[in-house]
């Protein structure tokens, strides 16, 4: 019986890419493409960053600006903070670390210090999400610096960023290597579950394949006598 396979199973985040060898059998390319905790803490930096030079640019212009009345003087203070949003979205995405992933029926294939790491899937293994290492230091950090805020009578609200980011790692007999740091729970949620599922479903497409027939003659391989169309 042929091996079918749907051409690409897996759709949005994290990028799947379904191929077939020669032999016919499956093996899936994951590209996980998110921010890690100093990366989003760097794509904030920035954007402030650019923000306050585009507000700095609109009112030099409009102080040099012949004639300038209040709409423009409110044109030239809103439009850089209006942006925030739109420039700290351009920063976080430019701002993204992309790590390649690749699954087969034997092995498991993952980015290493000098080069890619493979474990055979046959034997214990798991994916799983843990908090960031650095979770508590951060945490402490945060309580020192609104303390010292409310002693000057400041108001301080923190941006957590190791606080709302995870570690995803792969448990292979009983030792933790670590794949990826994800800022955000959705994002590293996921993750978790596009790995997860293509790792319980690329056995059983190798054994049987995956897909739908679309007549009947495509459920069986040409047999010795068949008279050929």
């Amino acid at each position: 019986m042929k091996k079918l396979f749907p051409e690409q199973p897996f759709k949005g985040k994290p990028r799947t890419t379904l191929r077939v060898d020669r032999k016919g059998n499956p093996r899936f390319d994951v590209t996980i493409r998110e921010l890690t905790p100093f990366r989003a803490k760097a794509a904030d930096a920035t954007a402030t960053l650019l923000t306050w030079a585009g507000l700095s640019y609109t009112v030099y212009e409009a102080a040099n600006l012949p004639g300038a009345d209040w709409k423009v003087w409110l044109a030239a203070i809103a439009l850089p903070i209006i942006s925030w949003p739109v420039t700290k979205w351009i920063a976080r995405n430019r701002f993204k670390k992309s790590t390649a992933l690749r699954f087969t029926a034997d092995e498991f294939r993952m980015p290493g210090f000098l080069r890619a790491k493979s474990f055979e899937r046959q034997l214990p293994h798991s994916f799983q999400l843990l908090p960031h290492d650095k979770r508590e230091d951060e945490q402490e950090q945060l309580q020192f610096e609104a303390a010292k805020a409310r002693a000057r009578g400041k108001w301080y609200r923190p941006e957590r960023y190791y606080g709302k980011s995870f570690h995803l790692v792969f448990e292979y007999l009983g030792e933790r290597h670590d794949i990826a740091a994800i800022y955000g729970e959705r994002e590293a949620k996921r993750a978790l579950d596009r790995l997860t599922s293509i790792d319980n479903v690329i056995g059983p497409m190798t054994d049987t394949g995956f897909g739908f027939v679309l007549r009947p003659d495509d459920e069986w391989n040409p047999q010795a006598g068949d008279l050929l169309d």
